[in-house]
């Protein structure tokens, strides 16, 4: 499995709000800036296997090469985003991989008898949660070389942040 999916490249949240929990981890942790978008627009989106039709909001900042996504569902529609905040929970909801083949190591993984949580496209680039069997999620996403590129400018970007105006629009 690991020899497909390449580094880890982000560490997902849910959260009930973008921007106090981008502040919040501004205040704690000095990471930034934070990129939000508090409507993303998706191509499609399924929970375990059906259209669902979630609003959600997404933030990101970058420590090193590491990935910080904040997500925040607007609605009450069936996703495992919706039932993180249901149960309350605030740990690490998802690690996140962008794999050079995503096929082969979608393929791979579900060899492995991983579940499907939940799939959909943003933009045309696909993602997919997978569920362990220890009931950890693992994320994969199909970027293109230009999404690639703008993660690698955002990167330098808070490399040299000075930490002012931390909270920016996608």
């Amino acid at each position: 499995m690991r020899e497909n999916l390449g580094p880890l490249a982000q560490i997902g949240y849910v959260v009930p709000d973008l921007k106090s929990a981008a502040m919040e981890w501004v205040s704690r942790t000095g990471i930034g800036p934070w990129y939000i978008a508090e409507q993303v627009p998706l191509d499609y989106f399924r929970h375990r296997g059906v259209q669902s039709d979630i609003e959600i909001g997404i933030a990101t900042a970058f420590t090193g090469s590491l990935e910080i996504e904040l997500i925040a569902q607007h609605n009450d529609s069936p996703s495992d985003y919706r039932d993180v905040l249901k149960r309350s929970e605030s740990d690490i909801h998802h690690v996140c991989f962008f794999p050079q083949d995503y096929d082969l190591a979608l393929a791979s993984l579900l060899s492995e008898n991983l579940e499907v949580l939940q799939e959909g496209a943003i933009h045309g680039i696909r993602f997919i949660y997978l569920l362990d069997p220890e009931s950890r999620i693992i994320e994969m996403a199909d970027l293109p070389e230009d999404a690639r590129k703008r993660r690698e400018a955002r990167m330098a970007e808070a490399a040299e942040w000075d930490g002012s105006d931390p909270i920016r629009s996608r």
